[in-house]
């Protein structure tokens, strides 16, 4: 069998939410949950201070955090410290040959592997760390978890990557594995519609 590849259509990549897209847009309470679009993610493992090191640094224009946190490079990247030599490189913008530039960089002496298909990310906005309290014991409140934290831990009985974008705790990003994204999805839209789980706006519930 011979097929025309001229009339084929091309694969479109698919986060595999678009069910959750929807009930999340007719999310009517003190949170607002969103699917962001899928990017190139890259796993980078390279000796911290290292010649290799510097030259990534150098090409992201930007240091590679030595904490639990997270940078924005200029050109758009979001650069996450997972270990002592370990970092989640989220490149939304898609630059064409990024990956061929980082694994250059590292000049042999590290690693660079495309996670691109593993991860999902969700931003959760409004009251986050009051809908998130359902699920994880981390304090994501803003004295806690302020612009620029990054933690890993549990939420429910998923592992997830917890990104602060705000200065108040009102934007936290989740990066989700793709194996838990429907189950992360679905617990969401659990915690956020249950009246007796979620009764009344963040600073207004009482103890009975």
């Amino acid at each position: 069998m011979t097929v025309d590849v001229s009339t084929k259509e091309l694969l479109v990549a698919r986060d595999g939410l678009d069910v959750h897209k929807e009930k999340f847009a007719a999310l009517n309470a003190q949170v607002g949950v969103e699917v962001l679009p899928l990017a190139h993610q890259y796993n980078l493992r390279v000796s911290p201070n290292s010649d290799s090191a510097v030259a990534v640094e150098a090409l992201l224009g930007s240091a590679l955090p030595t904490s639990p946190s997270w940078v924005s490079s200029p050109a758009g990247q979001t650069i996450i410290w997972l270990g002592p030599d370990e970092w989640l490189i989220i490149d939304t913008p898609h630059h064409t040959d990024f990956e061929a530039s980082l694994r250059d960089a590292t000049k042999g002496h590290g690693a660079v592997v495309d996670q691109s298909g593993q991860r999902i990310s969700l931003l959760i906005t409004g009251d986050a760390p009051g809908l998130l309290a359902k699920g994880t014991a981390l304090n994501l409140h803003s004295t806690a978890f302020p612009r620029g934290a990054a933690l890993q831990g549990f939420l429910a009985r998923a592992v997830v990557i917890y990104l602060s974008r705000s200065e108040n705790s009102s934007r936290i990003e989740l990066v989700v594995r793709t194996s838990f994204a429907r189950y992360v999805a679905d617990w969401l839209l659990d915690a956020a519609l249950d009246p007796l789980a979620y009764p009344t706006p963040y600073g207004e519930r009482t103890c009975h």
